[in-house]
């Protein structure tokens, strides 16, 4: 797994070398420089966004107000699945991981997957002392998962 996440690293390093060599100073046909633009009225680029991050300590949720509406949406898919009503539904945990390739930590069987790490999201419900998993990417809908695979955990020595 270090080897793709060094590789995703020299990506991103690479990319923001392009991303400098188009910001230098440009030449006209007449050869003179093209002085750059102004710092005020060019905004900076922004940095690369990190990969996300398992955190080492337990998860925890975040507090209430600050969950995304996928998470309604999954406390409403538990509760009519179990036939409660949502109240009974508590959120347990939810962050951000990263998946060991394309079935975000829920394989079905029959099905080919992409095989390269996949930016996402975990969601731990409970209802009556049982836990119910839900997986997602970064930007798609939470799944059920009635057989939950864990994320990639961190490697030694990343930022958490």
């Amino acid at each position: 797994m270090s080897t793709l996440r060094a590789r995703a690293a020299t990506a991103l390093a690479c990319a923001g070398v392009f991303v400098l060599a188009a910001c230098a100073e440009q030449t006209t046909p007449g050869g003179d420089p093209t002085p750059p633009s102004s710092p005020t009225t060019d905004p900076a680029p922004s940095p690369p966004t990190p990969l996300p991050t398992q955190p080492t300590d337990a998860p925890t949720a975040p507090p209430s107000g600050e969950l995304p509406p996928e998470v309604d949406a999954a406390v409403a898919d538990l509760a009519q699945h179990l036939g409660v009503p949502t109240d009974d539904v508590t959120v347990v945990s939810f962050e951000e991981v990263t998946w060991p390739d394309g079935a975000l930590g829920c394989p079905q069987p029959g099905m080919s997957y992409t095989q390269a790490l996949v930016p996402g999201t975990r969601l731990v419900l409970e209802v009556d002392d049982v836990e119910y998993a839900y997986h997602g990417g970064r930007d798609t809908h939470l799944v059920r998962c009635d057989s939950p695979r864990p994320p990639v955990p961190d490697l030694p020595g990343e930022d958490s």
